[in-house]
């Protein structure tokens, strides 16, 4: 790796997602889209990969956009072509040729996390793509060979309160037993495509299944999505629990950990994220595990206040650091507004997410199987 409290509401409680209610009877019609994508009336808005999103600030395809943590705007941030046309897993995103230090590691830890989000979700984008089955209040997509695997995605309607669940089985490629990949629970907002639910990726599901997947562990992610759907109005939050997560198990060392990110339309991001990489001022190249409060506002910079532990850091003490970056991302003084620090607790499953941040959602307690 390189060197280098505006928006205020209330969530109910998440575990209300899961009762299902009465659902009346529904008819689903199924329309193919300029992009080949199977727009079935009834579910579209609830569908967990957004085909229809463009993300306001790239102005490019924002499918992963609801569940995807943002850091700074720039374009490792945002999916290349590389990752929207991969089969399967995550694509490497290069580093920008410099950035400083802390910037860098809160953009690299999100990144992280972000490839186990698209490692479920790259193949329910290939799935809808396909005419699904339709019985009753249910969408079957596949079962389908993506990658070195085959997948399965069900879609129910739960209830007539536009509640919804959605769940990815996988089964390897060569037979065997079929797992629980991902899953998720959504209620729509009064505008489309937007709401608050739940989502969980099995990464040991996934890699046991196809080899082309390196993750492991599970990422399970509370999100909350609103605003009138124009971009620079909307808000997005997440908690994600990281359960012995690493989306590399041959090049990084799992986390538990809890993470925290807060976008607010088109003008700012502010995040908690948790990685491991090695502090520059360090004394040799072994991995810290920092934990950073990152703000970024557009057209003003960046900030990242810092905690390190571990490494080469003595048992019982915490390095911290900051970093403040102009919008070029250079190194300099604090722009005005970002001028105040907000340090991180240390420890990585700490429930602290950066000052002046909504309520959390909750994430589950497992990956939801949809129903």
């Amino acid at each position: 790796m390189g060197k280098r409290g505006a928006v205020v509401f209330v969530l109910a409680s998440l575990g209300a997602l899961a009762c299902t209610g009465e659902v009346g009877p529904s008819t689903t019609s199924c329309t193919t889209d300029g992009a080949g994508n199977q727009v079935c009336a009834a579910y579209a808005d609830a569908y967990p990969y957004d085909y229809a999103f463009v993300d306001p600030l790239s102005a490019g395809p924002g499918g992963y956009y609801p569940y995807t943590i943002d850091t700074v705007q720039s374009s490792p941030d945002y999916l290349t072509s590389a990752v929207t046309t991969s089969a399967i897993g995550p694509t490497p995103i290069a580093d920008p040729a410099m950035a400083p230090e802390a910037i860098d590691q809160a953009r690299a830890g999100a990144e992280a996390i972000n490839a186990g989000v698209r490692a479920a979700l790259n193949p329910i984008r290939d799935l809808i793509r396909t005419p699904p089955a339709v019985a009753d209040d249910t969408l079957t997509y596949g079962p389908m060979p993506i990658g070195g695997a085959s997948y399965r995605m069900t879609m129910r309607r739960l209830s007539d309160e536009r509640r919804f669940g959605w769940r990815l089985e996988v089964q390897p490629g060569d037979g065997g037993a079929v797992a629980l990949a991902a899953g998720g629970l959504i209620q729509v907002g009064d505008t489309a495509r937007r709401g608050r639910g739940t989502m969980g990726v099995d990464m040991d599901a996934l890699s046991a299944a196809d080899a082309g997947v390196t993750g492991k562990g599970q990422l399970l992610i509370g999100f909350a999505h609103t605003g009138s759907g124009d971009g620079a109005n909307d808000a997005k939050i997440l908690h994600v629990s990281l359960r012995g997560y690493t989306p590399d198990a041959a090049a990084v060392m799992a986390v538990n950990a809890e993470v925290f990110a807060w976008r607010r339309g088109t003008s700012a991001n502010e995040a908690r994220i948790v990685t491991r990489a090695n502090v520059a001022a360090t004394a040799s190249a072994a991995e810290e595990l920092i934990a950073i409060k990152l703000r970024w506002q557009k057209s003003v910079g960046a900030r990242a206040d810092a905690a390190a532990t571990g490494g080469d850091v003595p048992a019982g003490e915490v390095l911290r650091f900051t970093t403040c970056a102009d919008a070029a991302l250079t190194v300099a003084a604090c722009p005005g507004g970002l001028d105040v620090a907000d340090a991180p607790d240390p420890d990585p499953a700490a429930a602290d997410p950066p000052a002046g941040m909504p309520d959390m959602p909750a994430t589950p307690t497992a990956v939801p199987e949809g129903t």
